[in-house]
């Protein structure tokens, strides 16, 4: 049975193209209509200042990798060969569906996934044969766009095997398309072959999808996908955007106009404020200003500034008023923003000083605002490796803000809240890691006082309490906020488990943070963290084989998931060598190295895993004995 994962790859160097909306279009098509348990997206370099790079992120695991620069020794010269080679090493490693990012699918694989492994026809020998034949007579290549494989197929393995001596023809992908039909035709039992319509209904010279005949789109029934011919339809897939989706008639978008933003309004062009409160802030000041000028306004608040903040926004083109809240409190503050912002104004977008708008944010913003929309949900880059959706961009009318810290807009009773949603990463935050935290504490003891059933500021307050380390009242704090029938999201949950787990460590009782660690584990085992937490607390108790067990089961959860409660460490280093560090403890020396490789690898900065590396390379756990 082939396992439900994609993987898709972009590698870039010589002869490579620039990352396109037709790419993103095959990445989120492929997401809504396959609906893979796992997909990954492998690639080299990030391009820079690409929105639909970053538009893809929400749909899928990057991962990236250096590609290789040789198989067999034969050089693999170009990004198109490199990514022949990996993509057969990732399906022989996971097994999976392999796609290329100018495929479309139009169904579901699912049909074709009881083979062991399928490949599609590429082309005939004889034209008029047409589409729909497996006669190994009439075929000339297979397509290797789209693969199909059980994890550790042996076909996969033998054509990796072959590729060099393929190469070396210097036939340009002979390798790639006539290698794996001759093999076919050896011993026709290696994959399930699928007649050309399947995967390419339409050649590179047949360019029927950019017309509208009813009857070539009645040629699609039989399909699983198209392929858009991107290196040679250039100039066709350029013009392809959201625009063309929702104004052009023609096959291509009968097909897949279904898949475009929402238009934006035509009626008006949206007013748009930039608003922020801000306190002796001059070091952001101009950045901050710099990514918002796209905004009709940007208004600051300023809540007694004795540095140059006030002169350097108001020199950037900010509008500037000074107010005063006292007791201080941020929902205050923000509140008496917003009622500064202009009337007319149609959406605001809350931010803080130190955070900044990323490049692009004013198109898609007007692509998802519709004439009804009050509020949007985007990405936002907290920092330190955490990426998770945000709210607070929301109608000029109809929404106050809540709470004395942590602040949070809230609509009003008498508001009809209508979503509208991107996948884009809006916001990011570049944060002055001296600033004091030192308000915090006070103002989310009061926020829990004035609203005694808000599970999200309950968390927040015992959060911070760990912080602050007052040991016996954040225990208290964690263990009211895990009893409250509000608290019901698992992966916060889970957070409040880890905290409680720390707690006990810290007061040195280590059987209750043995207990609350696997309460983490059991409010979200699909997350890598509490399984971490549990193999810190073994690690440190000098049990190799509860370490290296919960260090494993961290690592078999592959999805990271996009929420603030993440910790980006899991995703690194840590429970691989945590796992190496274990195994030689326990004699299971190709394990410890592996695991200790691996490690050092992720972080080569880390002179203590290289360290590692070293000496259980060179020193078996036997010997040190």
């Amino acid at each position: 049975m082939i396992p439900n994962i994609i993987h898709m790859m972009w590698f870039t160097g010589p002869k490579s193209r620039d990352f396109g909306f037709l790419n993103y279009l095959a990445v989120k098509i492929a997401a809504e209509v396959q609906k893979p348990d796992h997909y990954y997206f492998y690639y080299n370099v990030e391009p820079a200042n690409n929105p639909h790079w970053e538009a893809i992120k929400p749909y899928v695991t990057m991962v990236q990798i250096d590609p290789p620069t040789e198989i067999g020794g034969v050089s693999l010269d170009y990004p198109q060969y490199q990514s022949d080679v990996v993509r057969l090493q990732k399906l022989l490693d996971h097994g999976g569906i392999y796609l290329d990012t100018d495929i479309l699918l139009l169904k579901p694989l699912t049909p074709l996934m009881n083979n062991s492994c399928v490949m599609g026809a590429d082309r005939y020998t004889n034209d008029r044969v047409g589409l729909h034949t497996t006669d190994p007579d009439q075929i000339a290549s297979v397509a290797n766009g789209v693969i199909l494989a059980e994890r550790g197929n042996p076909f996969i393995g033998q054509w990796l095997d072959a590729i060099p001596a393929a190469i070396k023809s210097d036939v340009w992908a002979n390798h790639a398309v006539v290698l794996p039909f001759q093999m076919y035709c050896q011993d026709p039992s290696v994959f399930a072959l699928q007649k050309v319509e399947a995967f390419i209904p339409f050649g590179f010279m047949d360019k029927f999808i950019f017309g509208n005949n009813d009857g070539d789109f009645a040629r699609l029934d039989r399909a699983y996908s198209v392929h858009m011919w991107e290196t040679i339809w250039t100039d066709d897939v350029k013009k392809i955007d959201n625009n063309y989706l929702r104004t052009e008639v023609n096959l291509f978008t009968r097909l897949f106009g279904k898949y475009a933003g929402e238009q934006a309004m035509r009626d008006k062009k949206l007013k748009v404020c930039v608003y922020a409160i801000s306190k002796n802030e001059e070091m952001f000041v101009e950045r901050f200003a710099a990514s918002a000028k796209e905004a009709d306004y940007v208004l600051i608040a300023d809540t007694g500034s004795t540095d140059n903040t006030v002169a350097t926004a108001q020199a950037a083109g900010c509008i500037v008023h000074s107010i005063c809240i006292s007791p201080w409190r941020f929902d205050l503050a923000r509140n008496a923003a917003l009622a500064l912002i202009p009337s007319d104004v149609d959406v605001c977008i809350s931010l803080d000083l130190d955070e900044i708008l990323e490049p692009g944010w004013r198109e898609d913003l007007e692509r998802v605002w519709k004439e009804d929309t009050t509020r949007l949900r985007y990405y936002f880059d907290w920092g330190c490796g955490i990426k998770f959706k945000y709210e607070k961009i929301h109608h000029r009318k109809g929404y106050m803000w809540h709470h004395p810290c942590h602040e949070y807009p809230i609509p009003d009773p008498r508001t009809n809240e209508v979503w509208a949603d991107t996948d884009m990463l809006m916001v990011s935050h570049h944060p002055d890691p001296t600033k004091s935290r030192g308000q915090y504490l006070d103002l989310l003891a009061v926020s829990v006082k004035e609203d005694p059933r808000c599970p999200r500021n309950a968390f927040y307050y015992a959060r911070e309490l760990t912080f602050y380390g007052k040991l016996d009242e954040a225990l208290e704090a964690l263990n009211k906020y895990l009893t409250m029938p509000e608290a019901t999201w698992m992966n916060e949950r889970c957070y409040a488990y880890r905290l409680l787990g720390q707690t006990y460590e810290n007061k040195g009782d280590q059987w209750s943070a043995e207990s609350a660690y696997h309460k983490a584990c059991a409010e979200a085992p699909n997350t890598r963290e509490p399984w971490v937490d549990l193999a810190m607390l073994k690690f440190r108790q000098c049990q190799w084989p509860e370490t290296y067990a919960a260090a494993m089961r961290a690592l078999g959860v592959v999805n990271r998931e996009l929420v603030y409660t993440c910790d980006p460490t899991v995703w690194g280093a840590k429970p691989h060598d945590l796992a190496a560090i274990a195994a030689w403890h326990m004699f299971m020396q190709d394990e410890a190295i592996k695991h200790a490789t691996i490690a050092a690898n992720l972080e080569p900065e880390d002179e203590r895993l290289q360290a590692n590396l070293r000496f259980i390379l060179e020193i078996p756990k036997e010997k040190a004995e």
